[in-house]
Order: structure tokens, then C-alpha cells, then sequence
């Protein structure tokens, strides 16, 4: 037999033999566990992702502390690797172990950029979150995020909603918050958009009462009808 051919022969049965003992990529992606995917998250692995992804697998898999992908690019405040998941098909409405979404996220870690990306790319401001079951309004009214404030209303979110305290955003914002300008704005934020100043807590104080009892003058009088 010519040596030519012998050599293509044996090049042949090699390439086969390769191709049955070592998985394909999409093999490999289908069988990608929760470690090895989180290594993929962590090293920022976009290629990986997108064959993970091509393979069928999820990308909503959660780690030993709960959180998602998306959690995880988010706290990282990775506004690339949070919108090619979402992109992917992950689900930026889930939440974290505590009940927190992207949203809240965005406010406990003073990011705005975050919050904006995240509504853009379709997340749910009229969400239920935390363990108090409020929402990122109520959260942001508490720690006195202006500019997230500002936009989950101009996203639409529930003025109104009651968490399991019996506080809505308002009254969130004169109980939680020192009177200062940024609560100021908030109460402003809250009253122009319509929220109600007529809900009163469980112990039947309004908004304006809680701004009374603390001093707080410039909050009274945007409360005062």
C-alpha cells in the first residue's frame, strides 16, 4: 500500500478516535455544573457563556449562597456581563436569598447606572421584593436614592404599595429618613407623581405626622394640602 495513503488511512482513524473519546463544546456545555458554570461568571467568560447558552443549558443556576449570574454581575456592578446574560436569556427578575433584586442591588450599592440598564433591559419595578415585601420604590425612599426614586417612578412603579410593616414609600421616607434634602426630594418626587399622603401607618399616623413629630418643616410643608 503507497505510503500516501497509508498516512491518510491512520490520520483518518485518529480524527474518529478523537472525536468519540473527547465530548464535543456543546457536549461539555450541556454538562456544565453549577461550579464550573460560576467559574465561567467569575473569569468573565463571555465565548463560554455564549456556548453554554447555545447548548441548552441554564444560566439561571444559583450558587451555595443563592445567587444568580445576574446577582453576582450586578453586586460586581458589571453593567456588560449583566446585559449579554440578560441577552442570553437569563432572567433579571430573580432574586437573591434575602429577597433582593437588581434594583435593590442598585440602590444599596449607590448605583444608578445599574438601575437604569437594568430597567431598560425589562427587569419588573412593580416587584414584591425583600423580606419586609415591599419593593425597590419603598427601599430607595428609605435610604434617600434620589435618582433611582426618579426613575422606578417614571418606570411606573406602585406608589402606593404596603409593605409588611404597614409602610408605603412616603411613609417610609418621613419615618426612615433624617429630613434632610435628598428625603426632601423624594417626599416631592413621591407627592407629584400621586402618591397618597392619606395612608396612615398601623398606629394611624400620616406621613405629615411623622414629619411633625421629628422637626422636619420643609417635609411638613410639601405634605400639607
Amino acid at each position: 500500500m503507497p505510503s500516501s495513503l497509508t498516512k491518510a488511512l491512520a490520520s483518518t482513524a485518529l480524527a474518529m478516535l478523537l472525536a468519540v473519546a473527547a465530548p464535543s463544546t456543546s457536549v461539555l456545555a450541556q454538562n456544565t455544573s453549577p461550579e464550573e458554570f460560576f467559574a465561567v461568571v467569575k473569569a468573565k467568560d463571555l465565548g463560554k457563556l455564549d456556548q453554554i447558552a447555545q447548548a441548552g443549558s441554564s444560566l439561571d443556576l444559583r450558587n451555595e449562597e443563592g445567587d444568580t449570574a445576574i446577582i453576582i454581575a450586578a453586586r460586581r456592578g458589571d453593567l456588560a456581563l449583566l446585559e449579554h446574560l440578560v441577552k442570553l436569556g437569563a432572567d433579571i427578575n430573580l432574586q437573591d436569598a434575602n429577597k433582593r433584586d437588581v434594583l435593590n442591588i442598585a440602590i444599596t450599592t449607590r448605583n444608578p447606572d445599574l438601575a437604569r440598564r437594568a430597567l431598560d433591559l425589562g427587569i419588573d419595578p412593580a416587584m414584591v421584593t425583600s423580606v419586609y415585601e415591599g419593593s425597590a420604590l419603598i427601599y430607595g425612599s428609605h435610604q434617600g436614592a434620589v435618582e433611582i426614586v426618579s426613575m422606578l417612578i417614571d418606570a411606573g412603579a406602585p406608589l402606593d404599595h404596603v409593605n409588611n410593616l404597614g409602610w408605603t414609600a412616603l411613609l417610609e421616607a418621613t419615618i426612615l429618613g433624617d429630613g434632610s434634602e435628598p428625603y426632601q426630594a423624594i417626599v416631592e418626587k413621591l407627592v407629584d407623581a400621586g402618591a397618597s399622603k392619606t395612608i396612615a401607618d398601623r398606629n394611624g399616623n400620616l406621613p405629615i405626622d411623622h414629619a411633625r413629630n421629628k422637626g422636619h418643616t420643609e417635609i411638613v410643608e410639601l405634605l400639607e394640602d
